[in-house]
C-alpha cells in the first residue's frame, strides 16, 4: 500500500502535504500499483462488504466448530443487548459481538478478511461495522478508515513479523488492535499525530500478549480476545481524541515489541507448549481432540 518505511515518515509526509493518513495511503497505492484510484477504492468497499457479510452471518449462526471449542458467543452477546444487566454502551456490545462473530466464521472454516491475520481479523470490523451500525458513520468514512489501518498493519510488518509464530499474540490481535484504534480515529475526523497515538497506546496496553492457543486452534483464547481487542481499539481511539498522547513514539513501541517477540521462548509463541493451552483443563480436552480425530482418520 505505501513506501513508508516508518511512522515518522509518515506523519512528515501527511504534515508536508496537509494530508490525511488514509489520503497519504491511497497516493502511495496508485502511484506505486499504477491502478487507478476508482479501482483501488472499489477493493477497499468489496472488503468492507465481506466485513459486514462474515459479521452478519456470524451472529445468525449458533453452529458449533468443528472441535466445540467455539460457537453461539456472538449470537448471545447481541441478545445481551436487551437484558437489564447490560452495563456497556450499545456500541461497545456490537464491537464485542462483531469481533466473536468473525473468530467464530474463521473457526467454521467461512470467509473472512484477514486483518492483518486470521488469528487477528476481529478487531477492525469489529470497529468499522460497529461505527457504521450505532453511529450511523458513512461507508465512505469506513472505507478511509480501512485504509488508515491497512496502512499502519503495513509498517508495523515492515519492523516485526505478524505472526503469532514469530512474535507471540502482541503481533496479531496486538497489532490489529492498534490498526482498529487508528481507524476510529481516522472515521471521526482526527488528526494524524491523533492517529498514531492512538496506535501507539493500544498496541502497548498488548505489548507481550503470548500466542497459546488450546490443541494449536486458533479458537482458546484467540476468540475471546478478538471480542474484547474492538473494545479496547475504541478506548484507546478515545483517548487520543481527547488529547492523550503515547510518550513513547510509535515506531520505538513497535521496535520494543519485536525486540519482546525475540525474547519470548518458543513455549509462548503458537506451540501450545506453554500458557493457557497447557492447563490441566486444555490438556484434558487436547488429548479427547486428537484422540476423536485419529479414530476419524482411520475410518478411510
Amino acid at each position: 500500500m505505501s513506501d513508508f518505511q516508518s511512522f515518522d515518515q509518515l506523519l512528515t509526509y501527511c504534515q508536508e502535504r496537509q494530508n490525511s493518513i488514509w489520503q497519504a495511503a491511497l497516493t502511495q497505492e496508485v502511484e506505486d500499483s499504477g491502478r487507478t484510484e476508482e479501482a483501488i477504492l472499489n477493493g477497499i468497499h468489496q472488503l468492507v462488504a465481506q466485513m459486514r457479510a462474515t459479521i452478519e452471518s456470524g451472529i445468525a449462526s449458533d453452529d458449533p466448530s468443528m472441535s466445540g471449542l467455539s460457537g453461539g458467543d456472538a449470537k448471545r452477546m447481541m441478545a445481551f443487548l436487551q437484558d437489564s444487566n447490560c452495563v456497556l454502551s450499545p456500541l461497545n456490545i456490537r464491537m464485542m459481538a462483531y469481533g466473536l462473530a468473525t473468530l467464530e466464521e474463521n473457526s467454521r472454516m467461512r470467509k473472512i478478511v484477514a486483518c492483518p491475520t486470521a488469528g487477528g481479523s476481529g478487531s477492525v470490523p469489529a470497529v468499522l461495522i460497529a461505527l457504521e451500525d450505532e453511529q450511523k458513520v458513512s461507508r465512505e468514512k469506513t472505507v478511509s478508515g480501512l485504509i488508515t489501518a491497512g496502512c499502519i498493519g503495513e509498517i508495523v510488518s515492515k519492523r516485526m513479523h505478524l505472526s503469532g509464530a514469530a512474535a507471540g499474540c502482541q503481533a496479531e490481535v496486538g497489532v490489529a488492535s492498534g490498526m482498529a484504534a487508528g481507524a476510529m480515529v481516522e472515521m471521526l475526523g482526527g488528526s494524524p499525530q491523533q492517529v498514531l497515538h492512538a496506535a501507539a497506546i493500544s498496541m502497548q496496553n498488548l505489548m507481550g500478549l503470548v500466542c497459546d492457543p488450546v490443541a494449536g486452534l486458533v479458537e482458546v483464547p484467540c476468540v475471546v480476545r478478538n471480542g474484547l481487542s474492538g473494545v479496547q481499539a475504541a478506548a484507546a481511539a478515545t483517548m487520543a481524541l481527547a488529547g492523550v498522547k503515547s510518550f513513547i513514539p510509535i515506531d520505538e513501541v513497535v521496535d520494543a515489541m519485536a525486540e519482546i517477540g525475540k525474547l519470548m521462548p518458543r513455549q509462548l509463541k503458537e506451540s501450545a507448549d506453554g500458557g493457557l493451552a497447557q492447563t490441566p483443563t486444555a490438556r484434558a480436552f487436547t488429548n479427547r481432540f486428537f484422540q476423536m480425530s485419529n479414530k476419524a482418520s482411520n475410518l478411510y
